[in-house]
């Protein structure tokens, strides 16, 4: 999609959006396809142990062929997890290499636990645009008290090749970014000279960015939510979908427990889904009184402040990585760090 009709279209579903329209002229841009619900650790702050196992699956590689062949005339990129660990999927590097062949940009999220010698030749063969890593605390302790069923010199070590390797092949990509969690905890958040000399590490090997992201609660049932600012709207159901591994279609990376089916791509397209009765009574409520939605009205995002619906800390990064590529923003301000 070039620069023109990238423009045209983001102002068609910022329009779209505005009018709070309801039966939209536009798709979705972006896909978070869940590669795996299944994951190999069981996180403190992540819903993902409460699941039940019988519920647990990883897609196929003919569902997520499906899916492209779909998307491929209106989605920009894709981000091939959700709630469970992507390298759990034997097909997760034919996944990029299918997407990327047809003009997509793909991302995805790894604890790196599973991040073998062998995965990281594989993934710096397929070439995703962004390979995000989940790392906290930058110390045993910590990680593994957050990370359980992890190994801390285990996810360091496979973090090190990764890092290593692609520099060795001078590869531009992945870009990779290693994020850390700051904990509501304060006694989580550690920074000692051992936290700052394997920051450096990584940095010397080539990251390309350490982000830090504050903790925020998931829209569970459970979680009682926050104040939602005044005219907080979700723009997510005009611009974006998220569909499980089962082909079940939920509208936001928030609605982890997929309450709120939408539909299934196994069994209708993603256009038909779109603008399907149950896309279209969404916008509606979302338009009306988010706080008759159960879900929605505990979810931080409707908690911060926006732009354009956009949370204020991810609208720049937003348009930088839709306009220039990921990982623009970084050398625009010439750091590697920043909060998000």
């Amino acid at each position: 999609m070039n620069f023109i009709h990238k423009t045209y279209t983001l102002a068609k579903i910022l329009a779209n959006f505005k009018r709070r329209k309801t039966t939209l002229d536009t798709m979705p841009i972006k896909l978070w396809i869940e590669s795996s619900l299944i994951c190999n650790l069981k996180c403190v702050m992540c819903p993902n142990k409460d699941l039940a196992a019988e519920k647990k699956g990883k897609m196929s590689f003919e569902l997520f062929k499906k899916i492209i062949d779909e998307a491929k005339d209106f989605v920009n990129d894709v981000y091939l997890h959700h709630r469970g660990e992507p390298l759990t999927n034997k097909d997760l590097f034919k996944m990029i290499i299918y997407a990327k062949n047809r003009g997509i940009a793909v991302r995805f999220h790894t604890n790196a636990g599973l991040l073998s010698l062998d995965k990281s030749e594989l993934l710096i063969e397929a070439a995703p645009n962004l390979v995000s890593i989940s790392f906290d605390g930058f110390t045993k302790d910590v990680y593994e008290k957050v990370r359980r069923g992890g190994n801390f010199e285990t996810t360091v070590a496979n973090i090190k090749e990764l890092l290593k390797r692609k520099k060795q092949l001078r590869e531009a990509l992945p870009y990779i970014v290693i994020e850390r969690i700051h904990f509501k905890d304060e006694s989580m958040n550690v920074d000692t000279a051992e936290t700052r000399a394997l920051e450096q590490e990584f940095r010397d090997l080539g990251v390309n960015e350490i982000i830090t992201k504050q903790e925020y609660d998931w829209a569970v049932e459970s979680n009682k939510g926050g104040e939602i600012l005044n005219g907080n709207v979700c723009t997510f159901p005009w611009y974006a979908m998220v569909i499980c591994w089962d082909g079940t279609v939920t509208p936001c990376p928030q609605d982890f427990m997929a309450c709120m089916n939408l539909g299934n791509v196994s069994k209708s397209s993603i256009k038909e889904i779109w603008n399907g009765a149950a896309y279209t009574t969404l916008r509606r409520n979302l338009a009306g009184n988010v706080n008759e939605l159960s879900l929605c009205k505990k979810c931080d995002r409707l908690c911060r402040k926006q732009i354009g619906g956009i949370p204020f800390q991810y609208a720049i990064t937003f348009l930088a990585d839709q306009y220039l590529g990921y990982g623009a923003l970084r050398k625009l301000v010439g750091t590697s760090e920043r909060n998000g």
